[in-house]
């Protein structure tokens, strides 16, 4: 069984944009799971509390989240990156590629990989 970090680009100024994310990300690990991998879906968690904090700023948000992230970024295999366009512009997700990386661990783009979860 894989263990999966799934990233995803999650800012953006347009709160559609962002749903639409959160709505890919969970399609996508429904995916994973149903393969039989364990998927950690951080937009998955994250975009339903984030709808929820009542007193952290937006641009204070990464920064609550990032201890969180590492717990699961350590517990996890590899990194599987939804390529929604803005991927590679996340600070976020490059932190990931390079923890990942530095541990020479799996990094894909989901749209490599999509198949092998068929």
């Amino acid at each position: 069984m894989r263990k999966i970090f799934l990233a995803c680009p999650y800012s953006h100024t347009d709160e559609n944009v962002i749903h639409h994310r959160f709505l890919a990300c969970n399609k996508v690990a429904a995916k994973i799971v149903e393969s039989g991998n364990t998927v950690f879906s951080q937009v998955t968690m994250s975009h339903p509390i984030n709808l929820a904090l009542e007193k952290t700023e937006k641009s204070n948000v990464g920064k609550m989240w990032a201890p969180v992230d590492a717990v699961f970024l350590d517990a996890m295999e590899e990194l599987i990156i939804l390529d929604l366009e803005g991927w590679d512009k996340s600070a976020g997700i490059k932190r990931e590629i390079e923890f990942y990386q530095g541990r020479h661990q799996r990094v894909s783009l989901w749209s490599d990989v999509a198949k092998e979860f068929d």
